[in-house]
């Protein structure tokens, strides 16, 4: 597909709207749906250039998950990275300390700073005198965030206030309880299914590139839908009163094989559409780093930068600025198969740790940089001593590994180039994925053979891995369901998923309690290293933290809420 670079929908900051309107209208500072509606939804606007400024800055506060809580990933909040940087912010979520006070992933405000900016424009939209097809497609593409923001608090919340279209004013008592968990997937399931047919068909013209098209509702309902089937939203639900609040009150086995049935159902109707690819095995890396890759439904994209490999490339690179913010755990890197199909802890898989890419998941080395990695014309060093890990007070790699996905092959490269990023929201690869856990959840039995359905799908990322296909008759419901799991957490980690995914199957408590792992190396005088694993940090996991605090800022507002268990 070609792209019009000049009309590319990047991800800005609302100061730069401000500058770029300001060519033409003398804007006072302030936030952009605070302005007078006149001012913004021009009578006079026929092309409608300042309601799509208004409409780019809903956009640009879509989720973005690089570095994003004091320099590091959220997979730093999970057994699958630490941060290198003593004392992030992340450490907060890490050892559970987050409580109503305090939370640095804490969204209520601005996502309800992102339904409100929707209700503005559906609101005034129309005063715009502007091609009538566009505006249709602008008004889809509002109400698509608007529920992309309910979901964002669906997953940390649960049941959250619905404001409808209502614009509130200082003015207003806002007064309003919480929803029911159940009213906001409702909610959400009919407003998706209102815009399905409103908004453009994939793929987008190059100049609408990165806006809402059919394929992204649909990526959108899957995920809904898978998480509304999990345990922790049914018989995994935490409260004992007012559960509505924080799932489904009905946890029949039967309801919920409904809901992963459903799940199930959108999942195969975007597969159907076949419409997406799965990029092949050496087209990886490029999922991450071109704009117009046909895995990727939805991403958050941003103009050119090199940041993402300044802020997590190995700290030895110092002429180039490389600040190594994230440390793969061994936890992770042990996820990975060999392409024999066996797990390098099985003495028969022929793992040999002095060379821990070879016969690996062709994953591997797009995701981590590791002992003996090549990156910008030389070896990377993680053994003690070496120029990525010299030891002392400096910011480097707690486990022996960084991050390496996401980064462009730079391999041969002499400096850094300012590259394409896109930060994946939805990919073709998760909704595989979801098909796949969809259906196997379906099951009645945990003896059962998972579905031919059901393997086709995993298969179609193990394939990626070059790692072998499972048999469905080899295999039961909860062997398949173990299978699927590991696979979420290869394909799609640093993606936020890992630290939702182990909430949703309400496995946290299990999996974030206790210690993480990398490696001491030593370089040895013949040249060899000696790898000596050892535990790098704790984690701590409570039953409340399934759920996050509502904001006590919001329950001294809003005297009609009610706080999440156990909070």
């Amino acid at each position: 597909m070609r792209i019009n670079m000049k009309k590319l929908i990047y991800i800005i900051p609302a100061f730069a709207l401000f500058a770029t309107v300001g060519c033409n209208k003398n804007l006072e500072e302030g936030p952009l749906e605070n302005l007078d509606s006149s001012f913004i939804f021009d009578p006079v606007d026929k092309n409608g250039a300042y309601a799509d400024q208004f409409l780019n800055d809903i956009y640009g506060n879509m989720p973005n998950g690089w570095n994003r809580i004091g320099n590091a990933m959220l997979d730093a909040a999970t057994d699958d990275a630490v941060p290198s940087m003593r004392g992030s912010a992340i450490e907060d979520l890490r050892f559970g300390r987050i409580d109503p006070f305090g939370n640095p992933d804490d969204v209520w405000t601005s996502r309800y700073t992102q339904i409100r900016k929707v209700n503005v424009f559906l609101a005034n939209i129309d005063k715009v005198p502007m091609e009538v097809e566009t505006k249709g497609y602008w008004k889809a593409e509002a109400r698509f965030l608007r529920a992309f923001s309910y979901f964002e608090l669906l997953k940390r919340y649960g049941g959250v206030p619905l404001m409808g279209d209502r614009i509130g004013t200082l003015a207003d008592d806002l007064q309003l309880p919480r929803n029911t968990f159940s009213d906001c997937v409702a909610y959400i399931t009919a407003e998706l299914d209102a815009i399905k047919p409103l908004v453009r068909q994939f793929p987008a013209s190059g100049g609408d590139y990165g806006r809402i098209t059919n394929t992204a509702v649909l990526a959108l309902q899957s995920r809904l839908h898978l998480y509304a089937a999990s345990p922790l939203f049914n018989a995994g639900n935490l409260a004992t009163e007012n559960k509505e609040l924080t799932g489904y009150a009905d946890v029949a086995d039967a309801a919920v094989r409904a809901r992963w049935q459903k799940a199930a159902d959108v999942s195969k109707e975007l597969l159907d559409l076949n419409v997406h690819i799965i990029e092949p095995n050496n087209r990886y890396i490029n999922v991450f780093i071109t704009r117009d890759s046909k895995e990727i439904i939805l991403s958050y994209l941003r103009a050119n930068t090199s940041d993402v490999e300044q802020n997590n490339g190995p700290v030895g690179f110092t002429q180039h600025g490389h600040r190594g913010y994230t440390s793969p755990t061994e936890e992770l890197a042990q996820s990975f198969r060999m392409t024999n199909g066996k797990l390098i802890t099985d003495p028969t898989s022929g793992y040999n740790p002095d060379k821990p890419n070879v016969g690996r998941d062709v994953r591997f080395n797009n995701v981590f940089f590791f002992n003996g990695s090549k990156w910008m014309r030389r070896t990377v060093e993680t053994y003690e001593g070496g120029l990525d890990r010299p030891g002392g007070n400096r910011t480097q790699t707690q486990t022996g590994y960084y991050l390496r996905k996401f980064m462009y092959n730079a391999e041969t490269a002499t400096s850094l180039g300012a590259q394409p990023h896109n930060f994946p929201l939805f990919r073709y690869a998760e909704v595989y994925l979801n098909y796949a856990e969809a259906l196997t959840e379906t099951l009645e039995n945990d003896a059962d053979n998972p579905t031919q359905a059901a393997a086709d799908a995993l298969n179609k990322i193990r394939a990626r891995g070059n790692i072998g296909n499972v048999s469905r008759t080899s295999v039961t419901k909860t062997q398949m369901r173990d299978l699927i799991r590991q696979e979420r957490r290869v394909e799609l980690c640093f993606e936020e998923h890992r630290y939702w995914d182990i909430r949703r199957w309400k496995i946290a408590k299990d999996v974030l309690n206790g210690s993480l792992h990398g490696n001491s190396i030593i370089r040895n005088d013949d040249g060899t290293f000696t790898y000596t694993p050892m535990a790098i940090a704790q984690m701590a996991f409570l039953d409340r933290m399934y759920l996050y605090p509502i904001p006590q800022a919001e329950l001294y507002r809003n005297r009609n809420l009610k706080q999440n268990p156990r909070w």
